[in-house]
């Protein structure tokens, strides 16, 4: 067969291309409009949200909508510009320029690159699951405290006064300035907008349901009716303020895609360097987890690398034409869904529609209340902060409860990009404070068994010259001397007996164990030959056994590691039948 006739070109596109029929296309058209709709107003607020033109959100939310369709794992993933991202740009790029400015933007364009080329670079590595540092609790408490954030920062707009901060303390003080530039009908238009967009969301869709709607229908109107309330409004505000009192975006530049220019100045972009990664990890960790909530529950399955794959390339496009971060959206991905999306091509369609309302739509876009875009980054963003998770982390684990309001409280304070950056500390040090103090068991047989377990648990035998301890974690630096000391209390209170001649450590539950821990061990060897005891391992796995061969301490132990704890208790014991080392 020559290579002509094995090449087809449909095999350069993705499975669900390949495998596409005319009864996804209804699903996917009717979610690919309604998400257009979300996308717009999404994508200017964002923007500003970020330090960017307007128009920057709507060039970002196209690109990465046709690029994921070709590198996605999702079959509904909606990718765009996100509140926590963007908050995240303008956290970082503030000390470096002024928003808006020319430098501004190249940075910008900069730092979506950087960010898209590390996490491209991460999948190509298959770290996909390595990247998600973050514990729960230190996820839940970043997302909460930069929603907050956020949403405070926007009570300015809302409002229409000038109210900005990227910390708690930095909006405090700013407090009495703003409020002496409030206004009677900026105000109100703006308190009224807020809630007129809240009602018709939740309580509309909850009323909706019990009238008899479908819950998904009524989910979804939920979802559409802040939008028609908006374009109501915005309306009704032509003929109610033609003072002009309430700002608008006022009129927008003409649609033109250019490539943007990036930074290349060496200084700046190593300052780039660690607020892409963290931009790009905060990113990923919202984008997988709702992609894999929405996979789970239609029985799917995502690839973590692939994922940081499309996202990668998502934001490289995104740098190309917008210049702003972009990952999976909570909220635009539900509403994909239940809208009826079956494959990315309801994203590659959103992309079209929004072509087409830059086309058609772009002079009434210039009528729109800079106060609703602010209501609708404040609908979006209070979602996203629930007091419930720090229940029930404290409830489960206080050490889980802790990291969520050191976590949360060091957003407020720092905001977010030395929050996140905070949370990996957090993480880290959480890890290190649930292992550096790992629970160790004494272990005996039981009856008439070749099982063995904990003395305090169950009714066993223990054999009067040998003490057997299981360790229940990884060996490593930070915990070998706990262990150590553990074993050591536990060979006092046997002391009495005087009888104890053999240690054995049964390592059936360690998975890894480095430098440290070895030498540690070597050295404590010799501690205990001089006590007339000996050392002895057993149910070592392979992976740690490789380990311990490329150091010497298999080399100072009278045996080699016993394949089970029976065989050891066997060679052992007075009553020594045959040698089950391995």
């Amino acid at each position: 067969m020559s290579i002509r006739s094995r090449f087809r070109p449909t095999s350069l596109l993705p499975q669900w291309m390949r495998q596409y029929h005319g009864g996804l296309f209804a699903g996917d058209f009717s979610a690919s409009v309604i998400v257009a709709l979300l996308l717009i107003p999404q994508g200017l607020a964002y923007a500003q949200l970020a330090g960017l033109p307007p128009m920057a959100g709507l060039y970002a939310s196209l690109g990465p909508l046709l690029v994921y369709g070709f590198f996605g794992s999702s079959m509904t993933q909606s990718v765009g510009p996100m509140a926590i991202t963007s908050a995240m740009t303008a956290s970082a790029l503030a000390p470096l320029a002024l928003a808006g400015s020319r430098e501004y933007l190249a940075l910008a364009a900069t730092l979506t690159l950087l960010s898209g080329l590390m996490l491209t670079l991460f999948g190509k590595l298959k770290l996909g699951q390595m990247t998600r540092l973050l514990s729960l609790p230190v996820v839940q408490g970043f997302s909460a405290g930069t929603a907050l954030l956020i949403a405070l920062g926007q009570t300015g707009a809302l409002l229409g006064a000038q109210w900005r901060g990227d910390t708690l303390i930095a909006l405090a003080q700013h407090v009495p300035a703003a409020v002496q530039q409030l206004s009677a009908a900026p105000l109100l238009f703006g308190l009224f907008g807020l809630l007129a967009m809240w009602l018709s969301a939740s309580p509309a869709a909850g009323l909706l349901q019990k009238l008899g709607l479908a819950q998904n229908t009524a989910q979804l109107a939920g979802k559409v009716l802040p939008l028609l309330t908006m374009m109501v409004l915005a309306i009704a505000l032509i003929w109610l303020d033609p003072a002009h009192q309430i700002k608008t975006l006022g009129k927008l530049p003409d649609a033109h895609f250019a490539i943007e220019h990036f930074n290349l100045d060496l200084v700046q972009m190593q300052s780039l360097v660690l607020p892409a990664l963290l931009i790009g990890l905060a990113g990923y960790l919202q984008s997988i987890t709702v992609a894999q909530t929405i996979a789970a529950s239609r029985h799917q399955t995502i690839d973590a690398n692939r994922e940081l794959v499309a996202l990668g390339n998502c934001n490289v496009a995104s740098a190309f034409l917008g210049g702003l971060p972009v990952s999976g959206g909570f909220s635009r991905t539900v509403v994909n869904t239940s809208a009826g999306a079956q494959t990315p091509l309801a994203g590659m369609m959103s992309a079209v529609w929004m072509l087409l309302a830059l086309w058609l739509l772009l002079p009434a876009l210039a009528f729109l209340p800079q106060a609703l875009l602010a209501a609708t980054i404040i609908l979006a963003t209070s979602r996203m902060i629930s007091f419930e998770q720090l229940r029930k982390a404290w409830q489960f684990d206080r050490r889980d409860g802790l990291a969520w309001i050191v976590t949360f409280t060091g957003v407020l304070l720092t905001g977010p990009m030395l929050g996140i950056a905070l949370g990996v500390g957090i993480a880290i040090l959480l890890y290190v404070w649930r292992s550096h103090k790992p629970h160790i068991a004494v272990v005996g047989q039981v009856p008439h068994t070749e099982h063995y377990r904990n003395v305090e648990r169950f009714q066993t035998q223990t054999v009067p010259t040998i003490l057997a301890i299981r360790v229940d974690e990884n060996l490593y630096f930070a915990n070998t001397a706990n262990v150590i000391e553990q074993i050591k209390h536990q060979l006092n209170i046997h002391a009495a007996s005087g009888q104890i001649k053999h240690l054995l450590l049964i390592l059936s539950a360690v998975n890894s164990i480095d430098y440290s821990a070895i030498n540690d061990l070597k050295e404590w060897h010799k501690a205990l030959a001089d006590a007339g005891i000996t050392l002895h391992l057993a149910e070592v796995k392979g992976p740690v056994l490789e380990t311990l061969m490329h150091g010497d301490l298999l080399e100072h132990l009278d045996r080699a590691p016993f394949i089970s704890t029976h065989a050891a208790f066997t060679a052992l014991s007075p009553r020594q039948q045959e040698d089950y080392t391995i």
